[in-house]
């Protein structure tokens, strides 16, 4: 073994838990982990310094990118791919690049590696935290690429090597003995499969005979394997002699003496088989006579008075490959198998054997203590208590909210786009992009929250901060894309460029059907925005603005009021700037309709202006929909629901989801005379909100229907409740309904409940004449958010 040379040293605990230690100081660090479909996470980030990351793989991921970050803009990759075959047994510790890395735990609970041969250098004075293999492939020049295997705590790494001999007793039968480091756990690491050649020619000749005759053997032999067993004489699998042998082999355990396993076989004859399985990560070598054999599993045969051991496992050297396999399609591997005598297993007895040998150490395993990805974990929680910087407290922001959730990896954009409230879509398509992308767009939504959302909006992807493009060149160019009808200025340009230019026709052309629609870089952006410039000055006329589109549609509506005065224009002209901001402007047009204010006409102020406070008004009426029906939701006892119905978390919108398909039953409950009192009071709300039904704008319609519906939706549950408790408040009838078995009542009851979407008005009908009052079902929900209306009003 040789000292790495990568920049970079990885410790993984074989499973989900992984850690990344940087030799040197870096600006930036990110981990980031390729999933199983292809899709890159970025699942850790630390600040400048050389602190250890800590990070949670999703489920199967094998292969990570540890990037830095330099001072000028630079991403420097190292991929490092995860192979569960470069273990401390198995590996070839000459294979060239490969080191022996060390992890330790200072006197401050801080984590160091210190990686090359054992013992060489100067070794902390406390014992290794755990211990595993790096290869470093690559040069400084090229890019460095990682290999790493599975690292074992020490209590678990038992010993690497158990030595298995074999004597043949003289009464008759074979003994097996195990050695090794760690006697006392010799016998959970091994098995050892019997299969005895009797059997074997049972079964040939059982099927040569007639069917009907081997069919009443094989019943007289399950009659036999289901007699109970004698609980010493059943082995690893829990069955008895005649069921194993039935099978065709026994799974036995050695069992665990003084210093060493051993296992008995009084049964055993020369033409038996004897099969040796030792669990993942132990090395299992034949001391017999001849030349020592290891590999498992491992096969004994009595051939010529003497045992021949043949090994079945092939012996495994990391590669001298030039790549990786991440996110390519060929097949250059990192880990390849050792030339060697080793056969694999064929026969279906031993491929078998071999099945149920992994099903066993898989459940034992899974009941053993995971001790070194405990202990990163609880390293990983305690960086996360003590962040020192604002990506040190992303990271640990993602750590803690995936310990509140469940197992699976929670990423670094998913944690920023929860404190910055940006679209969780928008994040979920970009999770889709290159990691170079990925990371500046983290970088710009830390430091740059409001310009990052802008650009996530309209899903153009923002360079890396410190990049070659200047900060105020870049928000002019997102001024001018974020547009709303850039789409359509693309497509008319697009159109008069025909048979003149006809590559920034294809290129407006093909630009004009993604914008907006799909994420493009900035200097696809660039350039279409200079080549929409250059036409516009080959033709010499000035480029239709989104204020003449908007111009031109205002002037195609009829106008109603007569026009006013010069001081009230004057004054319109004054507030035009903010009137467009206040209505959710975006900044190109606010900057154009600033620039070309001295051109407009008084009627072109007067239509602007009345334009912007409609608008506004909408929005206002938009805020005031929200709070009502966060109003309506807490007296009905749904807190949230709306808004958790769509992704960006708008209760309008999501309350206009969820009455999309339930507008007719909504509109079924105007027949129900009990409810009329409370249709009433929401109707009166929706009113007083927003004004009269007649004349309104068609948006204002779509909010008022939405209002309605999901209104009606909160009081058809609110009256069902209601009616519940007074089904529950009769005493025989809450005795009925407590009796699933009731065949009366009860089952009347439930069968009406069931239908209650549609039989809703007899059901409320059956509640009130059981109770022998007249209800207004779901009144307190008009009448207590009224006061509340009004008390917020008033204040």
């Amino acid at each position: 073994m040789t000292l790495s040379v990568a920049p970079v040293a990885v410790i993984w605990d074989g499973s989900g838990h992984i850690a990344a230690l940087w030799r040197h100081s870096a600006p930036v660090r990110f981990l980031a982990a390729e999933e199983a479909g292809g899709r890159i996470s970025l699942i850790a980030a630390a600040d400048a310094g050389t602190a250890p990351l800590f990070a949670l793989l999703p489920a199967g991921s094998r292969a990570v990118h540890a990037v830095t970050v330099e001072a000028d803009g630079r991403l420097n990759t190292i991929p490092v791919q995860l192979d569960d075959r470069l273990s401390l047994a198995e590996a070839d510790r000459n294979a060239g690049g490969l080191a022996l890395v060390q992890a330790h735990l200072d006197d401050a609970g801080a984590l160091t590696v210190q990686t090359g041969p054992a013992g060489a250098g100067s070794a902390p004075e406390a014992a290794p935290m755990a211990s595993g293999l790096n290869r470093a492939s690559g040069s400084e020049s090229e890019g460095y690429r990682l290999l790493v295997g599975p690292f074992l705590h020490p209590e678990d790494e038992r010993a690497a090597t158990t030595v298995l001999t074999a004597r043949r007793r003289e009464a008759g039968g074979l003994t097996l003995a195990f050695t090794g480091d760690g006697s006392e756990t010799i016998a959970e690491g091994l098995l050892v499969a019997h299969l005895p050649a009797a059997m074997r020619e049972a079964r040939q000749a059982l099927s040569q005979i007639d069917q009907d005759l081997r069919l009443a053997i094989e019943a007289e032999f399950d009659t036999l394997a289901a007699a109970p067993a004698d609980e010493r004489d059943v082995d690893a699998t829990g069955l008895g002699r005649v069921a194993a042998l039935r099978r065709g082999f026994r799974l036995l355990r050695p069992r665990a003496e003084a210093k060493d396993g051993l296992l008995s076989l009084p049964d055993w004859i020369e033409e038996d088989d004897i099969i040796v399985f030792a669990e993942p990560r132990r090395q299992l070598v034949w001391n017999g006579d001849g030349e020592a054999v290891s590999g498992s599993p491992m096969t004994l045969r009595w051939q010529d008075g003497a045992f021949a051991a043949t090994p079945h496992g092939a012996r495994y050297s990391a590669s001298a490959a030039t790549g990786l396999t991440i996110g390519q399609a060929g097949g250059n591997a990192l880990v390849a198998a050792a030339p060697g005598t080793a056969a694999p297993l064929h026969d279906d007895l031993s491929l078998a054997a071999g099945r149920r040998a992994e099903e066993l150490w898989r459940a034992t395993s899974a009941s053993r203590p995971a001790r070194l990805g405990t202990l990163l974990g609880e390293l990983a929680l305690r960086a996360a208590h003590a962040p020192t910087g604002p990506l040190a407290r992303l990271d640990a922001r993602a750590k803690t909210s995936t310990t509140k959730g469940p197992a699976a990896s929670a990423g670094l954009l998913e944690a920023l786009a929860t404190a910055t409230g940006i679209d969780a879509g928008r994040i979920d398509e970009l999770g889709e992009r290159a990691l170079g992308e990925q990371i500046a767009m983290l970088l710009r939504m830390s430091a740059q929250p409001e310009l990052a959302a802008r650009a996530c909006a309209v899903r153009l992807l923002l360079p890396l901060p410190g990049a070659d493009r200047s900060e105020a060149e870049l928000a002019r160019l997102l001024a001018w894309y974020e547009d709303p009808a850039l789409p359509q200025a693309l497509a008319r340009e697009a159109m008069a460029l025909a048979g003149h230019d006809r590559r920034a026709m294809r290129l407006l052309h093909d630009v004009a059907a993604s914008a907006h629609q799909s994420w493009i870089e900035p200097e696809l952006a660039a350039e279409v925005e200079q080549a929409m410039a250059d036409a516009a000055t080959r033709s010499g006329q000035r480029r239709f603005s989104p204020l003449d589109a908007l111009l031109f549609e205002l002037r195609r509506q009829p106008q109603r009021q007569p026009a006013p005065g010069l001081e009230t224009i004057a004054r319109m002209r004054s507030e035009l700037s903010d009137a467009a901001r206040q209505a959710s402007q975006p900044a190109a047009f606010t900057d154009e309709l600033a620039r070309r204010l001295g051109e407009l006409t008084p009627g072109e102020i007067v239509l602007l202006h009345g334009h912007f406070a409609s608008l506004r008004r909408e929005v206002e009426q938009a805020a005031a929909a929200a709070d009502l029906i966060r109003d309506w939701e807490g007296v009905a006892g749904y807190p949230g629901l709306a808004a958790r119905a769509h992704r960006s978390g708008d209760p309008v919108k999501g309350a206009a989801r969820l009455t999309a398909r339930s507008r007719p039953f909504a509109g079924s409950l105007a027949h129900i005379e009990s409810l009329a009192p409370a249709l009433t009071g929401l109707s009166a709300q929706i009113d007083a909100l927003l004004g009269p039904a007649g004349g309104a704008t068609e948006r204002n319609q779509a909010l008022r229907a939405t209002l309605e519906s999901y209104g009606r939706l909160l009081l058809a549950q609110m009256a069902l409740h209601e009616a519940d408790a007074a089904f529950a408040s009769v005493p025989f009838a809450g005795k009925a309904l407590a009796d699933p078995h009731d065949t009366g009542f009860g089952a009347a009851y439930r069968r009406l409940r069931a239908g209650s979407g549609d039989l809703l008005a007899r059901y409320l009908a059956a509640a009130a004449a059981l109770t022998g009052l007249d209800h207004h079902w779901g009144t307190a929900l008009a009448g207590e958010v009224t006061a509340n209306t009004g008390s917020r009003q008033d204040a």
